[in-house]
């Protein structure tokens, strides 16, 4: 997996670790932990990691901003580690993070480290932006582009937790005194695949198509579909230090 560096959202261990745990034992971190990079990529046309290419010639993608209000990581239920946590207890990676995820190959969200254990899946929570001097302000995710030649733009305000697992369902994340790299990515080849963006009607005629909740085009449901399908392609790909 090709990277490309860019800044970093430096993080402190005491800021971004919260627990259920009573039983705080700093020690047993500092002893038994690994390190965790996590960043956030989009699959949309040519692809160095898939062999999938966007099916629509017709749509062209420029921008996708995305805000994720906290990031968590879940134990796996038979993780039978004697580490701090334990395996009922998470970590919580707090934001938000706001980033555009057609603007380079990946964005870097974090480095931290973490206890020694066994997790199956992070979970993520989408939330509207409140930074008033962003584009995404009062929205969750925000889509730029054309369609047929006609600059649209898809926006959606969702409130909400999603859980990512990897491709291979089968697969955990094992932090073992080791260094690992995971890749929240975002399959939009496969959105489109889902959803036909051509479908989207421009009703009050003011030569620009929106697509979004509360939109006066005539495309509330066809937002509904494109949140739904940016959901459900979502999946986990870890990759480990060189």
């Amino acid at each position: 997996m090709r990277k490309l560096k860019l800044g970093v959202v430096a993080l402190s261990l005491a800021f971004v670790f919260t627990a259920c745990s009573s039983d705080d034992d700093a020690s047993t971190i500092a002893e038994d932990h690994g390190s965790l990079k996590i960043s956030a990529s989009a699959i949309y046309g040519n692809s160095s990691n898939r062999t999938t290419h966007s099916i629509n010639e017709n749509i062209i993608l420029s921008s996708f901003l995305v805000n994720i209000e906290e990031i968590e990581l879940e134990f796996a239920d038979n993780d039978n580690t004697d580490n701090f946590y334990g395996s009922d207890d998470d970590i919580e990676l707090k934001g938000p993070f706001e980033f555009d995820l057609l603007s380079s190959e990946s964005f870097h969200l974090v480095d931290v480290e973490v206890p020694n254990g066994v997790f199956e899946e992070i979970e993520f929570e989408f939330d509207k932006s409140e930074n008033p001097n962003s584009d995404l302000y009062g929205k969750s995710m925000l889509l730029k582009g054309e369609i047929d030649g006609v600059p649209f733009v898809f926006w959606h305000d969702f409130d909400e937790e999603i859980e990512v697992d990897f491709e291979d369902s089968g697969q955990n994340l094992v932090i073992d005194n080791n260094e690992i790299d995971i890749v929240i990515n975002f399959d939009l080849n496969a959105v489109l695949a889902m959803v036909d963006l051509t479908l989207a009607t421009d009703n009050d005629g003011d030569g620009s198509i929106t697509i979004s909740p509360e939109d006066e085009d005539g495309n509330n449901d066809l937002a509904e579909a494109i949140k739904e399908a940016i959901k459900d392609q979502i999946d986990l790909i870890e990759d480990l230090f060189d």
